[in-house]
C-alpha cells in the first residue's frame, strides 16, 4: 500500500513539475502544428528577413542585412530596412500582431529603394505570427505568408 502511495504522489510531482515547465512564464508564442520545438523568441530578437512575399532576400556580404526587433519593454520596433533606420509601435495579442506608426530615416539608396518600400509596406498587413524553428513567419489576415525571417543571436 505504501508503494502505491509513493508511486501516485511521484507520478502527481513529476505531472506538477511537466505543468509548470510548459506553461512558462516569458512571451507568447503562437502555436505551430510543426514538431521543431522553437528556441527563438518573438520578443527581443533579431529578425533577419529571409523572404519578402515571393522574393528570397539575400544580403551581400558587404552590405547590412535588414532585419527588426520588437522590443518588449516599450513595445516599440527598430531594424534596419535596406537602406534606412526604421521606427514604430506594436500591438501583440497571443498570435496577433499589428504594427502602429511605422516611421524611418529619409537617406536615399537608389539601388535598395524598391526593396525598402516593399519592405515597410508589408508591416501594415501583418495581422498574425508564428515561429516554427528558428524561422518567423508574418501573416496576412487570412493567414498569407508576407515575410519569413530568420532568428540572429
Amino acid at each position: 500500500m505504501r508503494i502505491q502511495i509513493s508511486v501516485a504522489l511521484a507520478a502527481l510531482l513529476l505531472t506538477a513539475c511537466v505543468s509548470e515547465m510548459t506553461a512558462g512564464g516569458g512571451p507568447p508564442v503562437a502555436a505551430t502544428t510543426s514538431t521543431p520545438r522553437s528556441t527563438a523568441q518573438l520578443l527581443n530578437t533579431h529578425w533577419k528577413l529571409t523572404q519578402l512575399g515571393e522574393q528570397v532576400i539575400t544580403t551581400p556580404q558587404d552590405k547590412r542585412e535588414i532585419h527588426f526587433v520588437l522590443h518588449a519593454e516599450n513595445l516599440r520596433v527598430s531594424g534596419f530596412s535596406g537602406c534606412n533606420r526604421m521606427m514604430g509601435s506594436y500591438v501583440l495579442e497571443g498570435a496577433n500582431l499589428r504594427f502602429e506608426q511605422m516611421a524611418g530615416t529619409m537617406m536615399a539608396c537608389v539601388p535598395d529603394m524598391e526593396l525598402e518600400k516593399k519592405f515597410l509596406a508589408m508591416f501594415s498587413q501583418v495581422a498574425h505570427w508564428e515561429i516554427i524553428g528558428e524561422t518567423l513567419r508574418l501573416l496576412d489576415a487570412k493567414g498569407k505568408t508576407l515575410a519569413t525571417f530568420a532568428s540572429r543571436p
